[in-house]
C-alpha cells in the first residue's frame, strides 16, 4: 500500500501546490473523512485492513445484564467504529485518523495485542487479559480509491 501512496504523491502535489493553506487543510480533512469512513466499514465488518478476518472474541459462559437476564453479545467494537470515536486531525501538510481517550486506550490494546484491564471481581481482584492483535486502522485495498475520489472531488470545484 505504501508504494501506491508514493505513486499518488507527485500527482496530487501539482494540484495541492496551487492551493492556499486553508484550502489544503480542507482537502486534507475530506481525505481524512474518506479514510475514517473506509476504516469504520472495515471495523464494523470485523475485517482487518489487509482483508483477513479479525480473530473473534472469546466465548463467555454467562454474562448478565443489570436485571439478571443473560446478555446477548453482538459484534465487536460497537462504539469504536462511530465517527465521534475516530478523530481527524488535519493541517495544510498532513492528515491523521486515530482514537483518543478511553476509546484510544481500548483500540491500542486491540491494535497491538496488549494486556489490558477488564474489570474487578466481587472480592476486589483486578482482571486483566491479553488481547489478540486485531488491526483496526490501516490502509486497505479500497482506501487509495477513496483518497483519490475525495481529493479530486474537491480539486474539480
Amino acid at each position: 500500500m505504501a508504494d501506491d501512496l508514493a505513486e499518488l504523491e507527485p500527482f496530487l502535489a501539482v494540484y495541492l501546490n496551487r492551493l492556499g493553506p486553508g484550502q489544503r487543510r480542507r482537502v486534507a480533512r475530506k481525505v481524512g473523512e474518506a479514510l475514517r469512513r473506509e476504516n469504520a466499514k472495515r471495523i464494523a465488518a470485523n475485517v482487518q485492513p489487509d482483508g483477513s478476518e479479525m480473530e473473534p472474541r472469546k466465548k463467555r459462559k454467562r454474562m448478565m445484564d443489570g436485571k439478571g437476564r443473560i446478555k446477548r453479545t453482538g459484534k465487536m467494537f460497537p462504539k469504536i467504529k462511530l465517527a465521534r470515536s475516530m478523530k481527524i486531525r488535519a493541517t495544510p501538510d498532513e492528515v491523521s485518523v486515530g482514537f483518543e481517550g478511553t476509546t484510544g486506550h481500548t483500540a491500542r490494546a486491540h491494535q497491538y495485542g496488549l494486556t489490558d484491564f477488564v474489570g474487578r471481581t466481587k472480592d476486589g481482584r483486578t482482571i486483566r487479559t491479553k488481547y489478540p492483535e486485531r488491526r483496526l486502522l490501516g490502509f486497505g485495498p479500497d482506501d487509495i480509491d477513496a483518497i483519490m475520489d475525495a481529493a479530486l472531488g474537491l480539486l474539480e470545484k
